[in-house]
């Protein structure tokens, strides 16, 4: 069941320990907190966590036995254990089960997080973060904020972390923040409940957008735009979840003014008056970087660019020059990175935080990716090939949660919770648990609407630690689409009208469709009035929609009147008697090919 991780992590674990397969020396030696989370695993019964996680008793015994008895343990995360309001304790109850068997440390072994996108070890190295100095230092411990102080001069650096990605828009909506400088990002369609996202955009006094596509929506919202290289148009560096740098060449020239994102911050801080920004390019701000790391954690001191050049690819730490690829495995030693040197085995929660679902908003939404996207369709959205395989949002749902609706597979649903709603198609799968429903992250704003936008409906709840999301669970309901009766206003009585009317009511016979025909006899081919005249044809077989056949597609057929006044701000036509009929929606059909534009 979504949200029972840390009960089944724990689970596991107090059978790892009845089953004698920790490293007891491991343990004792090298670990603290282990009889505190003993304690707590002992806690609660496997029968019980079974029942309430929603997996057989056999399938948790079978997993720790295949732990236990394996001679190398690999755990492997991404989004699903990050994005919840108690993500940090997900993460910390999954790590332990490392620990308590002393699988780290050695080959085939370790926690391993699937970051959710490139770089983001790299971000957090230079302190790209609230609470974070470069080098993974914390920006609340004054050693750490007097050591950067040192290196970099300037001002004091403040205690105070700053605003994480949740907290400014909540700022913005406030009137706390005036302003936004927007990098890397296109957070109205990543952030949750992405409408508050959008107000708040609205209320800032100033907004940057720094940005390498056109197709974000976040640029609608930019009083400046700053154009901004990609990944191939500037040089660089990036970190994956192993700690592997990688050295980026640049490989092409950047279009029109764009720039690298370095190149646009530094530019601007020189003409704000600020020094140590005249770097001459970006081996110079590496070499900077480096600097900072020494004698730290992530100590990469005797880096450069001239080694990453040969090398390609190294693992930080990196201390000494001449070391071929740098550190491949941490903590072979068994120290670690705490004051004792010995890992420290967290005793978390099981308590739950997500919203729960009740009587008005019954099912479970998860959100997460599909194959052919990469996160807000940014870059990905525009390549043809994939938006043909997937080319729209859906939601996936179980065949019993289905059935209880009466919804069928490819109908349109609407997806509601107590922030908003989305509509997409159903996608009828076993895949999907009964109780759970999903939809997919990278769709945002088309043609101005908003409901293929998933974040629509998740809400504002956040780890209390990390400040992550909890995108992976919220409550919500799922319906039928019902569409609201409109009045359909159609000029024109030709072929193409006729094509309309005929198409639409094999989809809709409810809504009201009125019919403005400047001549008595309306619906005939007239592409084919030559082959009338010459006798090649008769005029029944012009004829599209006979008298006796109108009466079936349920239409208000006005012969002989036209419509001469469109008022297009109120909805309203004003037709050759002067009489005015409002209308939801407006189509000019005086066409005689019919043609039906796709998705209309």
């Amino acid at each position: 069941n979504p949200g029972t991780d840390v009960i089944l992590n724990h689970a596991i674990g107090r059978l790892l320990i009845e089953n004698g397969c920790i490293d007891s020396d491991f343990v004792i030696n090298h670990t603290e907190g282990f009889e505190q989370y003993k304690q707590s695993v002992f806690g609660r019964s496997l029968t019980e966590a079974a029942e309430i996680c929603g997996i057989k008793e056999a399938s948790i015994q079978l997993a720790a036995q295949y732990i236990g008895e394996a001679k190398g343990f690999v755990s492997m995360w991404t989004m699903g254990l990050n994005q919840s309001a108690i993500g940090v304790n997900k993460n910390l109850s999954l790590i332990n089960l490392n620990l308590i068997t002393g699988k780290i440390g050695k080959p085939g072994s370790g926690p391993f997080s699937l970051t959710g996108q490139p770089n983001a070890m790299g971000g957090r190295e230079v302190g790209g973060m609230a609470n974070m100095l470069p080098a993974h230092r914390d920006l609340t411990n004054p050693l750490h904020r007097q050591e950067v102080q040192d290196f970099w001069g300037g001002t004091v650096i403040s205690p105070n972390p700053g605003l994480t990605a949740t907290e400014i828009f909540e700022a913005l909506n406030n009137g706390q923040l005036k302003a936004i400088w927007i990098v890397c990002t296109n957070p109205l369609t990543s952030m949750p409940n992405a409408r508050l996202a959008e107000e708040a955009l609205k209320k800032a006094k100033f907004v940057v957008v720094q940005e390498i596509s056109n197709k974000p929506e976040t640029l609608k919202f930019a009083d400046v735009v700053f154009p901004a290289a990609a990944w191939a148009e500037k040089e660089g560096t990036m970190t994956n979840s192993e700690r592997r740098i990688s050295y980026l060449s640049k490989i092409l020239e950047a279009p029109g003014e764009a720039l690298p994102d370095t190149e646009i911050v530094c530019r601007l801080a020189r003409k704000m008056g600020f020094k140590g920004f005249d770097f001459k390019d970006a081996s110079e701000i590496f070499k900077e970087h480096v600097k900072l790391t020494a004698k730290t954690n992530v100590d990469m001191s005797a880096l450069d660019y001239n080694i990453l050049r040969a090398q390609k690819t190294v693992q930080w730490p990196y201390r000494k020059k001449g070391s071929p690829q740098g550190t491949p495995r941490l903590f072979t030693d068994n120290q670690f990175y705490t004051a004792t040197k010995k890992a420290s085995i967290k005793t978390v929660s099981e308590g739950f935080a997500s919203e729960k679902p009740d009587a008005d908003f019954p099912l479970i939404l998860t959100t997460g990716r599909i194959r052919d996207q990469w996160h807000t369709m940014s870059k990905t959205g525009k390549v043809s090939k994939l938006n043909k395989h997937i080319s729209e949002s859906f939601l996936e749902i179980n065949p019993l949660d289905a059935e209880v609706l009466n919804l069928k597979d490819q109908e349109l649903a609407v997806i509601k919770s107590r922030r908003g709603e989305v509509r997409v198609k159903a996608k009828i799968t076993s895949a999907i648990k009964q109780g759970v429903v999903f939809l997919p992250m990278h769709w945002g704003k088309i043609l101005n609407s908003d409901l293929n936008r998933v974040n629509n409906v998740t809400n504002n709840l956040v780890d209390p630690i990390s400040k992550e999301p909890d995108f992976k669970y919220c409550a919500v309901s799922v319906s039928k689409y019902s569409k609201p009766v409109q009045r359909i206003v159609v000029i024109g009585a030709g072929a193409g009208a006729f094509g309309f009317i005929k198409s639409y009511r094999e989809l809709n016979r409810d809504d009201e469709i009125v019919i403005f025909s400047k001549e008595n006899h309306p619906f005939y081919n007239r592409v084919m009035l030559p082959d009338y005249i010459s006798g090649e044809q008769t005029w029944q077989q012009l004829v599209k929609m006979t008298d006796e056949e109108e009466p079936g597609y349920n239409i208000r057929l006005l012969r002989g009147v036209t419509v001469e006044k469109v008022d297009r701000v109120n909805k309203i036509v004003t037709d050759s008697r002067g009489v005015k009929t409002a209308y939801d929606v407006l189509i000019m059909a005086t066409g005689s090919r019919a043609s039906i534009p796709k998705n209309v």
